[in-house]
């Protein structure tokens, strides 16, 4: 039988309304249960509290014997390029040992060797939101080595920054990979302790001792109120990136789209070569399509020193991401360009990312737009009635389902 453990920490009653990060609701209490245990800290630049404190600070100053740091993917400062392998170092305050559990496309096996210097792993760092973002693969894997080798596991809740909506495919059997590391939503809606709770209670073969510190004062749909405290990674440094990221995560897997990776517009353009000489009217209707979901698209163009070539399209401001539909606005930028001549060429990972071959059999005409709208829809109803058990928050996340595409 599983064994399951939930420690809910909040804030003394006469502060309940105000917003507290897990790592702000660390108890006396909790420092007890801790006393005479090794622990090991799995974060990197995001486990920070309100006014900047690394967490790696916080749990030395309250005298919790840290004895490792673990770091995912882009490193314990976030500097490290996508997919590059991230080196094994030492803090420089702490003199505490940092270990890369991120070696490249796969993720890195986690060994007995691993854990053998902690008794406990507590787990801070800051979500996209998106399924087939890394860090939340790094959780499963510990996760799942820690009740392997009878770890106990601590995760410091942060919120979910994309808000409410729960939306776009599942992942299909054989996809599962490192950047769609389990079968959830490909914009999940909930917050790492959430999906903490789902792995352990519907994925795992054996469960972990689990416990989440809870967030106080927290709403679904505030997110992260229009900010980020810190960057996500080297080309997610703002909220309004991170929203961006939603759907053009996956449009930038797809040739010819360039979506401003490498430059201050990351996740925040969609540019076409002006060799292609799209026509105005395209943009035009893109620009349209963006304004029913609140996204302002303002012309934007700039020369791609790579390709050495001029980019034109739009440059997007967001001003409310739970009125963004991001699985269906992604889907209705590749029908209006497919329906402008613009063809695509999909990247090596595109499947892996997105969950599904739906994506592409739609687009190829093999699948009609009935049984597309009907697998994602089909899929993301079964797994809200399963993710209910897990939800800490309220509002419950707000369903999305992808209308039939014409």
């Amino acid at each position: 039988m599983k064994r399951i453990l939930l420690l809910i920490l909040s804030c003394l009653p006469c502060c309940a309304n105000v917003f507290q990060l897990g790592v702000e609701n660390i108890s006396p209490a909790f420092v007890a249960w801790l006393a005479g245990q090794r622990v090991g800290l799995a974060t990197n630049q995001t486990g920070v509290n309100q006014l900047g404190k690394r967490t790696i600070d916080i749990l030395k100053a309250k005298g919790i014997n840290l004895c490792a740091i673990f770091t995912p993917e882009h490193g314990i400062t976030g500097t490290v390029g996508a997919e590059l392998k991230v080196k094994d170092s030492v803090d420089g305050s702490t003199g505490v040992s940092i270990f890369s559990l991120y070696a490249g496309d796969t993720g890195k096996k986690i060994t007995q060797q691993t854990l053998d210097p902690v008794d406990v792993i507590i787990f801070d760092m800051q979500d996209s939101g998106m399924r087939h973002y890394t860090y939340i693969s790094t959780l499963f894997h510990l996760m799942k080595a820690a009740a392997h080798f009878k770890k106990r596991v601590v995760v410091l809740d942060r919120p979910n920054p994309l808000g409410c909506n729960m939306e776009g495919p599942l992942v299909d059997d054989g996809l599962i990979s490192f950047i769609s590391i389990a079968s959830i939503p490909v914009r999940h809606a909930m917050t790492i302790g959430e999906l903490a709770l789902y792995f352990n209670k519907m994925l795992l073969h054996d469960a972990v001792e689990l416990h989440v510190i809870k967030m106080s004062g927290y709403e679904r749909s505030k997110g992260i109120q229009g900010k980020l405290l810190v960057g996500l990674s080297p080309n997610i440094q703002s909220a309004n990136s991170c929203y961006g990221y939603s759907f053009l995560g996956l449009l930038g897997d797809i040739d010819p789209f360039h979506i401003g990776v490498g430059t201050d517009k990351a996740f925040q353009c969609i540019m076409l070569s002006e060799k292609m000489k799209i026509d105005q009217t395209v943009w035009q209707q893109l620009q349209k399509l963006l304004g029913e979901m609140h996204i302002n698209g303002s012309p934007y163009r700039y020369y791609n020193e790579k390709k050495k070539d001029w980019f034109q399209g739009l440059s997007l401001h967001f001003s409310d991401i739970n009125k963004v539909h991001s699985f269906t606005l992604f889907m209705k930028i590749l029908v209006l360009f497919k329906k402008a001549g613009v063809t695509c060429s999909f990247g090596v990972n595109f499947d892996k990312a997105v969950g599904t071959l739906a994506v592409r059999e739609f687009l190829a005409g093999t699948l009609s737009a009935a049984a597309f709208t009907k697998k994602i829809n089909d899929g993301l109803d079964s797994f809200y009635k399963q993710a209910q058990l897990a939800f800490l928050y309220q509002p419950n996340p707000t369903l999305i389902h992808v209308p039939i595409l014409n």
